[in-house]
């Protein structure tokens, strides 16, 4: 006999059509309905999903909340999920979906005493790869989820990239499948298509929904006249899992990332709406982790540890990366408070990291006025690195920094000629997450210069670059003069669709920089000019689109003497160094053209089938068509096609890498390279059926937009040219202070090394509960490594723990020295007594 486990729930948004104050009351009424018929019937469970509500209604409520409480403690309220806010798993960084886990689960155990065992993705955009090891590190026994493959069974071991098996169950209706008490027949039939056991799971609920009163009836009902055949239960998600892990079955494996056909086609272009809120998530994040790790070292080296404050800012990264904030695909209101988090967070992380960088700087001998660069990685890192100073004494003479070659950037003096402000620029070579003192001297004149310009080129030891001065378009040509890579080039295309799914009428491209497109509209060049300097060059090409020009016909014959009806301004940078093989650029849009999608071109010179992306905690290959083709048909979705920081294009002998900050949608097909900056839409929904048709002009993108993406050719395949370390360097830039100080550290020092270089840190902070330091780093290249860890001081007391920092088993350092084999892809987290 079947059994059908009807679960009464309801999906919370923080933000979505309503404002986070109008779900909170909605919310709160739906609470308080649920626990009345709990109250009421003794067979009516009821099952929440996400903590925020729980926490901002322990205060509003307290009384609903002991009612809650109570429920949760008898058994007939299950916390599901039990995570802060439920994010998007493909787009925040994997430190985020930890803390998300840390900050829900800890709350859980604190307030209600319970361990949330069901992790209930109802609403996220795709299942990145390496969920199943973060789930199951986190305390998680099974995994449910809406959106996800249609190959399988509803119920299926999920194999993640370290090979961390979960049981999952993917939900074939959604979690609204025994929302119509109705048509529970109907739903009963699809599902039972889809069950690999006799136990079958009917999620009874949605967003913004009230739990209905009928249901215990409608549950008497169905078992009167389905006696025999099957039984219908109002339960919890973990009574289905427990049930269906009794049977004994050995359920099919599927490996990897889970996504559909449709979700193949919305997220890269829900990711691409108000990109604005991806691109200033990333380097919240980037800050965040950066201020919390060197507020560990000063905290261990003295100073008080702001852990109130820390927790506040991770607090408001975790409401940004909620599914539908992060993705862009909300109602302009909600945004308004995203602003501000963004605001709040810069100005407070850049506080508490300065605070943090000058209090270890006040440790160090600089002998006199210096400059004291920090590394945030875990390897010694060489990079460029630029620093304002103000050198006062009055300085007549350019600054520079004993023993290396620096390029003065800028120069401010007074009226007497003396030096206020002088920014320079040099190549910094710093020991793994520590620091070197540059002295302050005056600048050697004659720095040797490898950066050779010519009219529209530079060259430097590793390549020659080449600007078209009309378009911008640039060539990348290796030292024999093989053409690597062209593009850059923008490419404005119409777009009638909505924050979900890109659409276009008629036709696609509007113009692009080479002049295909439509006759009408232009780019027409302003500038162009070449900023030369012994270290560091730069091409800087600007120009502007207008939508109409005269003549527009016979072009072949005419130049355009009229141009009308300007739509955007443009200024292209394109950035080398003498030392660096890595090719950056600056592209600055002044938007005033609605309805557009603005993606940046580049011809790889190379057709090939997968490329490798980064994913959270690790890389994944994808395949460069979005859909795979089987004669005339669109058969299974062939990947997602979004990274986070960087992706890989190559044949295994040569490549090129692609790096950004924050640019989350991509797509590669026969060999060329689409980043898409933006996506100007006008509409919450265009079909009413993603949600409503809300109209959302702050979403047009009429707005002035700053984005930093950059490219390095190499030899071999990713993992031999160590592609992901230079994706980090690109993201985090070393962080300098200037000073005088008389402490007792050397000149150069290093708090934190850990090698080899395929381990990539991801965390460095205090321990929750005690006075002991967490360390959490990764495997990314997929091989068994033995990793050796060294510290600045002898560890008294190591363990291995869990992502809630539940401790799993001890190991023997040696001083300050540990050595231990990590797994492919595996995620270690330690927690280290001094």
């Amino acid at each position: 006999m079947q059994t059908i486990y009807l679960v009464p729930h309801s999906h919370y948004d923080v933000a979505w059509a309503f404002t986070k104050e109008d779900y909170l009351q909605i919310n709160e009424n739906i609470l308080q309905q649920a626990v009345e018929l709990m109250k009421r019937y003794e067979e009516y469970k009821f099952s929440w999903e996400q903590i925020f509500p729980l926490k901002v209604l322990e205060e509003r409520n307290p009384e609903l909340w002991s009612e809650i409480k109570e429920m949760i403690q008898r058994g007939k309220l299950e916390i599901v999920d039990g995570q802060y806010l439920m994010p998007d798993t493909m787009l925040p960084g994997g430190e985020v979906l930890i803390r998300e886990i840390v900050f829900g689960k800890r709350y859980c155990k604190d307030k209600f005493g319970v361990d949330v065992p069901v992790a209930w993705c109802a609403d996220s955009f795709g299942m990145n790869a390496q969920l199943p090891q973060i789930y199951k590190k986190s305390g998680y026994k099974w995994v449910a989820f809406r959106r996800g493959t249609q190959e399988v069974q509803s119920e299926f071991s999920w194999k993640g990239l370290d090979g961390t098996i979960i049981l999952a169950h993917w939900m074939p209706l959604g979690y609204r499948a025994g929302l119509n008490l109705n048509q529970l027949e109907e739903g009963y039939i699809d599902l039972n298509k889809y069950a690999s056991t006799f136990h079958i799971l009917m999620p009874s609920g949605s967003g913004v929904t009230l739990p209905q009163e009928e249901t215990v009836e409608v549950v008497k009902k169905w078992n009167r006249e389905h006696e025999g055949g099957s039984e219908m239960k109002i339960a919890t998600p973990s009574e289905f899992f427990q049930a269906i892990e009794k049977e004994g079955k050995r359920f099919e494996v599927v490996e990897g990332e889970l996504y559909d056909a449709g979700l193949s086609e919305v997220f890269p272009q829900v990711c691409s709406s108000r990109m604005w809120v991806v691109l200033g998530a990333r380097k919240c994040e980037r800050l965040l982790t950066t201020a919390e790790c060197f507020a560990t070292l000063a905290w261990l080296s003295g100073k008080e540890y702001p852990a109130t404050e820390l927790n506040e800012c991770w607090e408001k990264v975790l409401f940004v990366g909620f599914h539908d904030i992060i993705t862009g695909c909300g109602v302009d209101e909600i945004y308004d408070e995203v602003r501000d988090i963004f605001s709040f967070l810069e100005r407070e992380l850049s506080r508490i990291t300065n605070e943090s960088l000058r209090f270890i700087a006040s440790r160090i001998n600089t002998q006199g006025a210096a400059v004291i660069v920090f590394n945030p990685f875990a390897w010694r890192m060489s990079n460029w690195c630029e620093v304002d100073l103000e050198p006062g004494g009055g300085w007549k003479e350019e600054p520079g920094l004993e023993g290396i070659e620096s390029q003065v950037m800028e120069v401010e003096r007074d009226r007497k000629g003396n030096i206020k402000r002088a920014r320079l620029g040099f190549l910094a070579d710093l020991p793994p997450l520590g620091y070197k003192v540059y002295r302050l001297v005056e600048r050697k004149k004659g720095v040797k210069s490898e950066i050779n310009p010519e009219q529209n080129e530079l060259e430097n030891s590793f390549f020659k670059v080449k600007v078209e001065p009309e378009t911008g378009i640039i060539e990348v040509l290796d030292k024999g003069g093989k053409l690597l890579v062209k593009g850059n080039e923008l490419n404005i295309e119409n777009e009638i669709g909505d924050l979900y799914y890109h659409r276009y009428m008629f036709f696609e491209l509007i113009k692009n920089e080479s002049g295909e497109g439509l006759r009408y509209g232009a780019f027409k060049p302003k500038s162009f000019k070449i900023e030369n300097g012994p270290l560091k060059s730069k091409i800087i090409f600007e120009n502007e689109y207008y939508c109409l020009r005269w003549p527009y016909r016979m072009l072949d014959k005419l130049k355009p003497m009229l141009y009308k009806y300007k739509a955007m301004d443009i200024s292209k940078e394109v950035i080398i160094y003498r030392d660096l093989p890595r090719i950056e650029f600056i592209t600055k849009v002044d938007n005033k053209y609605p309805n557009i999608r603005l993606r940046v071109k580049f011809d790889t010179r190379k057709e090939r089938m997968v490329y490798f992306r980064e994913t959270q905690f690790g890389v994944v290959p994808e395949p460069t068509e979005q859909f795979a083709i089987v004669g005339e048909r669109k058969e299974k979705p062939a990947g997602i096609p979004n990274f986070l920081s960087w992706f890989d294009h190559g044949d295994g002998t040569r490549g090129i890498t692609f790096m950004n900050k924050g640019i989350p949608a991509t797509e590669i097909r026969e060999g060329f390279v689409h980043l898409t900056l933006f996506r100007s839409v006008g509409s919450l929904s265009a079909d009413g059926e993603a949600g409503p048709l809300v109209p959302t002009p702050d979403a047009l993108e009429l707005r002035d937009y700053k984005f930093e993406y950059a490219l390095q050719p190499h030899e071999g395949d990713w993992r031999e040219a160590e592609t992901y370390k230079w994706a980090q360097e690109f993201h985090h830039v070393p962080l300098p202070v200037q000073g005088d100080f008389k402490g007792n550290l050397p000149g150069e020092f290093s708090f934190l090394k850990i090698s080899p270089n395929n381990l990539i840190l991801s965390a460095f902070k205090k321990a929750e509960d005690s006075d002991e330091v967490i360390l959490r780093f990764f495997e990314t290249k997929g091989e068994e490594t033995m990793a050796e860890i060294e510290l600045f001081r002898n560890i008294k007391r190591v363990t291995a723990v869990d992502l809630l920092e539940r401790e799993e088993y001890e190991l023997k350092p040696e001083h300050n020295r540990l050595k231990m084999k990590v797994k492919p892809f595996e995620i270690v987290t330690l927690k280290l007594g001094f």
